[in-house]
């Protein structure tokens, strides 16, 4: 699995940056296929210094995206918010995967 960050310099902590990798690394427990995560952290001028930390986090799962952004005003409580969206929608797609189809089809030789 390949996690890429993608950060401004000096606004993050490594310390955080393992967080976030830890994190995902058991979002892949859930489930197997995701084989990327790019995780983007950065401040957004354009909205209030109350809530202008942004936190997005795209996971890349054979055949599907699954995306969850926050804006907050720490990075801390916006990659919280992240995580916990993406470990719903993670469940929500292994149970999905799980499920049988609904229309069952089958061939019939007719002779």
């Amino acid at each position: 699995m390949t996690i890429e960050f993608q950060t401004q310099p000096a606004t993050v902590s490594d310390q955080m940056l393992n967080f976030l990798r830890e994190e995902i690394m058991k979002l892949t427990e859930l489930n197997k296929e995701i084989s990327r995560a790019e995780v983007i952290l950065r401040e957004d001028e354009r909205i209030t210094a109350a809530e202008n930390k942004l936190c997005e986090i795209r996971l890349t799962v054979y055949g599907d995206d699954l995306l969850a952004r926050s804006y907050t005003g720490n990075f801390n409580t916006s990659a919280q918010e992240v995580l916990k969206e993406l470990n719903k929608l993670v469940k929500k797609q292994a149970a999905n995967k799980n499920e049988p189809p609904d229309i069952t089809t089958s061939t019939i030789e007719v002779k």
